[in-house]
């Protein structure tokens, strides 16, 4: 299991994952702190001894406490585990309340700097400590109400403060990884109760018949009274949804087979923020050949490659056919009914990336044609190794800042970590300096809102209008009531109105717009032009819906995502994992863009020019823009 991947010969990290993310898969970071309050470490001290000794660990107790890089005083009573090994450190503290603990997290935290993966404030990091003069080491963090666990493991080499690797460092930097997770297995083998063991991952187990229609009645039933967007699929039945798939998820033949039953009720919903997530057991069955390919227009090009293929597939290329198919017919037969997607540019998307995806052992067989129009007929491996990309991958960065002339650019590529905001305020004064601003959202897929909004508050001097919300709400006596009113009548009253709706699952807890104040500070009012695209998302929308009034702003580049919400995370049995949008979004004035994506207010698609020469032809128009109107 590896979390920071890399397809280049110069290893690069691109997003990793949160170590919480892949923790057991099955059982969420939320639950698995729940359960570990509920259990005194006292009473289980002796079953975690056992399961740490038979993977190398020694209960160690003069063992120093390090975070990132900096020894700490180990506080009275607290548990260190050293595995000699591997170097693997644990650490675990229990303190007498939940406030106790609070007090204690800021001196846990204050040693964190350089992030990988998501930051989740109280509850926990998974981050790699660079510093260009002390050794690189690996960490994980969190804090389970009043416990405090700690897991680290030093690494060899230094680094240069910059997530860019060797690819023996990198190695080094996976095998940390899985030697991490062993860890966190064996303390939810510990902590976590019997009732929950359905969610464990599947380890080679087939999931019985009542298993299986456990995870699927669960799910459709909290769609039922959940999910923000029946309307936007009127013609779907639910109740019908579940008298035909109940047959299909007793006899499914396969775990893969199950997930994949519920990929398909999921995708029913056509929402972004709606997901069937399988086990990554499963998911590890899967593999890609090494081509990327990308919709443009109507048709889905090749636009990169391994560098042993780029006489064999020239990029530019048109795809033909998949497994004797033409392109539509193989989509339509074999993916399709799988996407689950608010937006048909997204699908569009996640079709392309997806069309050659198939089970790792197999290889597909693909017809092209290329940009000397010749046709040919390749079969490709689905497990490649030691993959050397044509066009190299960008090393992904929270953010970045640079000037071009004297127009001051910043790419904010995520708003899931709160450090998103101190790195925007860094900038702040080299912008003040310039004469315009471009503000890159195309690689932003969400995150938190609030980071957004804390950032637009130093760009404009009035207040930041958020948008409004509502989300279902359900009073079974309302819904009682509601059977005896007649929908018909002339003469309802606002309460029978109320319990009619409720009876019609329709009834809604809707809340305004929130409020944002300009910054106390810093406030910098420059022509800026925002460049967006497909992947501007979730947050990164919200982002944008705040700032649709600010006068001196202008969107540029394609449509966004389409897609936002508060999801509801489901554990599913064997490993997997469900989410449903339960909140839906508008503008302050009741514009939905869930659904359709944001438009821009100059139109400017990415070309297949853009992709295969490397030059962002949408940069471009935002300098000449800002360049000729200054």
């Amino acid at each position: 299991m590896s979390f920071l991947t890399s397809c280049s010969q110069k290893g690069t990290i691109d997003h990793p994952k949160d170590i919480f993310e892949e923790m057991s898969s099955g059982d969420d970071l939320m639950s698995f702190l729940v359960e570990m309050d509920e259990r005194d470490i006292v009473k289980v001290i002796e079953s975690l001894e056992t399961k740490l000794k038979s993977i190398g660990f020694q209960h160690n107790e003069n063992h120093p406490l390090v975070i990132g890089n900096d020894t700490l005083v180990r506080p009275q009573g607290a548990f260190m585990w050293v595995n000699s090994r591997n170097g693997v450190s644990l650490f675990l503290y229990e303190l007498k309340n939940k406030d106790e603990a609070n007090s204690q997290w800021p001196e846990f935290r204050e040693h964190i700097d350089r992030y990988t993966g998501m930051n989740h404030g109280k509850l926990g990091t998974f981050y790699l400590k660079l510093e260009p003069e002390h050794p690189t080491s690996l960490n994980a963090t969190f804090l389970s109400n009043k416990k405090i666990v700690q897991l680290r493991k030093p690494l060899t080499f230094v680094s240069s403060g910059t997530f860019e690797f060797s690819e023996e460092q990198l190695k080094e930097v996976n095998s940390a990884n899985k030697d991490m997770v062993k860890v966190l297995d064996y303390l939810v083998d510990v902590f976590v109760s019997e009732k929950n063991q359905i969610y464990r991952p599947l380890n080679g187990k087939s999931l019985t018949e009542d298993e299986r229609l456990f995870g699927f009645i669960n799910f459709w039933t909290e769609v039922k009274y959940n999910f923000a967007f029946f309307d936007q699929v009127p013609n779907l039945n639910w109740e019908q949804v579940l008298i035909d798939y109940l047959p299909k998820v007793r006899n499914a033949s396969s775990n893969l087979e199950y997930y994949r039953i519920l990929q398909e009720v999921c995708a029913l919903l056509n929402d972004g923020h709606t997901n069937i997530f399988i086990p990554s057991e499963l998911e590890s069955e899967f593999g890609f050949p090494a081509v990327t390919i990308s919709p443009i227009d109507d048709a889905l090009f090749i636009t990169n490659t391994d560098i042993q293929f780029e006489k064999k597939i020239p990029l530019g290329s048109k795809l033909i056919k998949v497994d004797g198919l033409t392109v539509e017919k193989f989509i339509e037969k074999q993916i399709r009914p799988y996407i689950s997607s608010s937006t048909e540019h997204i699908r569009r998307n996640i079709e392309a990336h997806e069309v050659l995806k198939g089970m790792r052992t197999d290889s597909v067989r693909i017809e092209i044609l290329t940009p000397e129009n010749q046709l040919r007929q390749l079969s490709l491996s689905r497990n490649p190794s030691d993959t050397e990309w044509i066009i190299k991958n960008e090393p992904w960065e929270l953010s970045s800042f640079r000037k071009i002339g004297d127009i001051a650019y910043v790419s904010l590529n995520s708003f899931g970590n709160s450090q998103i905001v101190e790195e925007f305020e860094g900038y702040l004064d080299s912008i003040q300096s310039s004469r315009a601003l471009i503000i890159d959202l195309r690689k932003n897929g969400g995150g938190s809102s609030w980071n957004g909004y804390n950032i637009l508050k130093h760009l404009t001097d009035r207040p930041i209008i958020t948008s409004k919300w509502k989300t279902r709400e359900h009073k079974p006596a309302y819904k009682a009531w509601g059977a005896f009113i007649d929908g018909d009548s002339d003469n309802l009253g606002s309460w029978d109105r109320e319990v009619l709706a409720s009876y019609n699952d329709d009834y809604w807890f809707e809340s305004g717009p929130d409020t944002i104040a300009p910054s106390n500070n810093q406030v910098i009012k420059l022509p800026t032009v925002v460049l967006i695209g497909n992947n501007t998302g979730s947050a990164a929308e919200d982002f944008l819906v705040a700032a649709d009034p600010i006068d001196h702003f202008t969107t540029m580049g394609d449509f966004t995502y389409g897609s936002t919400g508060q999801p509801m995370i489901l554990r599913l049995p064997g490993g997997g994992k469900a989410r449903i949008c339960t909140k839906r979004d508008t503008y302050p004035d009741g514009r939905e863009f869930v659904g359709y994506g944001i438009q821009p207010d100059i139109l400017a698609p990415k070309t297949i020019e853009d992709i295969l020469t490397g030059e962002d032809s949408v940069l471009n128009m935002a300098i000449k823009r800002l360049t000729e109107s200054n």
